[in-house]
């Protein structure tokens, strides 16, 4: 059964498409470390869908305040805590894009697929 349309659903769905991309992006440099350019311009792309999770966050926060999945967090997570997480991702991703290009002849891959890894196990929404 899918889920119903709404605010809640919205923002698991982004947020799964969105850790689903970042996942498929350690993986592809993981898999060929000489793809730096290429994930590089992908992590790039993956900003707007984090502008999109961080605006389903907020619409969340204010369109379902009685919901369950809502209510199990703090009061203000999901509009204040998820936005400023989702600024701190905007940062990280074009870091780690840069940190691909920018390699002076030194290999990358590895400290960027570590931190990728490392913030996706440690996503606190």
């Amino acid at each position: 059964m899918p889920p119903r349309p709404g605010p809640v659903s919205t923002f698991q769905r982004e947020r799964a498409a969105f850790v689903f991309d970042l996942e498929t992006q350690a993986r592809i440099l993981r898999a060929n470390p000489q793809a730096g350019e290429i994930v590089a311009e992908n992590l790039r792309g993956l900003v707007g869908s984090v502008y999109r999770l961080k605006d389903a966050s907020v619409t969340m926060a204010a369109d379902a305040r009685g919901n369950v999945y809502v209510q199990a967090k703090p009061y203000g997570f999901y509009s204040y805590n998820v936005p400023r997480m989702c600024n701190d991702l905007v940062a990280c991703l074009l870091h780690w894009a840069d940190i691909l290009v920018n390699t002076d002849g030194r290999r990358t891959d590895g400290i960027v697929v570590d931190s990728i890894e490392g913030m996706l196990a440690s996503l606190g929404f």
